[in-house]
């Protein structure tokens, strides 16, 4: 379906959308992108935008005026570097260019004609009604023509480039819609940033469905706290960082919000059990940004914790081995996925997007397994397994076990070249309290609950770890940190054995 034809059926002009700076309702918001889309037409050289902008409302304006006028849009990550958005410009090749103060580089880089202030998305004309706008056909227009291209979080690699079409996204739209039961009476929190696939799914949930939508740009609890209480929120997608942080407001009801989806990477037992016990009703979905949500987990299902969730109707899983062949229940390989709600393709990718595919199934590169009842288990990520000594060690499996520990607040697992055991298992913490005897507690809590060949040779202790802005752990920087290092863990092990 044609995103905006939904945006306009839904829509109720009393509504807002509001972010800490800035509120409109929807009335305003229409009127924005009938201005924009009538500015936009006059050039003929726009089959695709690209917009870098600090203001939140530039992107959602562009979604819609790219829906109605069948373009593509690139919307890009404006944390990244000069260099970087020159890249993806060079890579992309748009016919025009949206862009706010923060990024008037780009002046010196891109010619004028195709440069236009996103200032000016945020004008009003006021029409006389809204039908008046509606093409009678506008609902099954540019539904398979290329929407979005947006970049993947590069945690363990190079963002890459994925298309999507309008109907993948309103697949995604419904999906989400009907598993957690969302309607015009929700006022939905988003967190995630909107040039990614996550936050996008929040954003569309919330505006398609014609419902408040609050938006935090950066993780503040104490405006946190206040976005929830003055607008009370009852729908958010979270980053497990995050409803970690707000635990214990969330636990001692200073703050509520009706129903909270965990995201973007695993949340620990000890949080799912502290939740079920005050009765807060939390779930857990599995996905990525290539095939959108595969898994939801209640949390108060206490025998199926370890989870990652039950696989949805409309997705099927399997687990496959290194030579790609399919595995049984309860064997560990990686994650496949058929589904409606994939991506269309790597933007001019055309062998990235055939080697990511088996039989139709897309190759998550997450390491997981699943049980005979269709639950799904999360392992590792593929590039973060550590080989030591022909042992796979997998980094959850001692983050698990590192994290119970009372002093630590969060790990992180990683393996870094060694001489005597190919690579070596190094734990990085960060600890609640100083504590000058920390390493030799905690090597003797996890010698009582790992094997030997699960025990980290070396540890670090550190004030924060660094994360993207889903909230997820960037290990790749932190193992090319230590790899700098040079450090040898087995050398005290090779003065013994010599």
């Amino acid at each position: 379906m044609n995103l905006y034809s939904i945006f306009l059926k839904n829509i109720n002009y009393n509504k807002k959308i509001i972010t800490e700076n800035e509120s409109y309702s929807y009335k305003e918001i229409f009127n924005f992108i009938e201005n924009s889309s009538s500015h936009i037409k006059k050039f003929k050289r726009s089959e695709k935008i690209l917009l870098v902008s600090n203001n939140f409302f530039s992107y959602l304006i562009l979604f819609f005026v790219c829906s109605k006028l069948g373009k593509t849009l690139i919307p890009i990550n404006n944390s990244l570097s000069k260099n970087q958005i020159l890249k993806i410009y060079k890579f992309t090749r748009p016919g025009l260019v949206f862009f706010s103060n923060e990024f008037n580089f780009l002046k010196k880089y891109i010619k004028i004609d195709k440069l236009l202030s996103d200032k000016s998305l945020l004008k009003i004309s006021y029409p006389n009604n809204r039908q008046a706008f509606i093409d009678k056909n506008l609902s099954s227009k540019f539904i398979n023509k290329d929407f979005i291209i947006t970049f993947s979080s590069g945690t363990t690699s190079t963002p890459k480039p994925i298309l999507y079409t309008q109907k993948i996204k309103y697949d995604r739209y419904l999906h989400i819609k009907n598993i957690y039961k969302i309607n015009k009476k929700d006022n939905i929190l988003l967190t995630s940033p909107v040039d990614h696939s996550l936050g996008q799914r929040i954003l569309f949930l919330a505006t398609l469905t014609g419902c408040n939508l609050i938006y935090l740009k950066k993780y503040n609890k104490k405006k946190f706290k206040k976005f929830i209480q003055n607008e009370r929120i009852s729908f958010s997608i979270l980053s497990s960082n995050y409803i970690n942080l707000m635990k214990n407001d969330l636990l001692s009801k200073n703050i509520r919000i009706n129903k909270i989806v965990s995201a973007a990477s695993t949340l620990s037992i000890k949080d799912k059990r502290d939740f079920k016990k005050n009765s807060i009703k939390l779930f857990e979905m599995y996905g990525a940004a290539e095939i959108g949500t595969i898994t939801n987990l209640d949390t108060s299902n206490l025998k199926k914790q370890h989870s990652v969730g039950k696989i949805l109707p409309n997705c099927d899983v399997k687990i496959f081995d290194k030579n790609q062949k399919k595995l049984n229940d309860n064997e560990i390989g990686e994650i496949g996925c058929k589904t409606n709600l994939r991506l269309k393709n790597y933007f001019k990718s055309k062998k990235l997007t055939k080697k990511s595919f088996v039989k139709n199934y897309f190759l998550t590169g997450d390491l997981g397994y699943k049980d005979k009842k269709n639950f799904l288990y999360f392992v590792s990520r593929k590039k973060d397994v550590i080989i030591s000594s022909g042992e796979n060690i997998y980094p959850s499996d001692i983050e698990k076990e590192a994290i119970k520990f009372k002093n630590i607040v969060e790990c992180c697992a990683i393996g870094i070249p060694d001489k005597f055991f190919g690579e070596a298992l190094f734990l990085v913490c960060v600890l609640r309290n100083k504590d000058k005897t920390i390493e030799i507690k905690l090597r003797k809590f996890l010698r009582e609950r790992l094997a030997n060949f699960q025990q980290p040779l070396g540890y670090d202790f550190v004030a924060s770890l660094p994360k993207n802005r889903l909230g997820k752990v960037i290990k790749k920087e932190i193992r090319e940190e230590y790899i700098k290092k040079k450090l040898d863990l087995s050398k005290q092990i090779r003065k013994i054995l010599n």
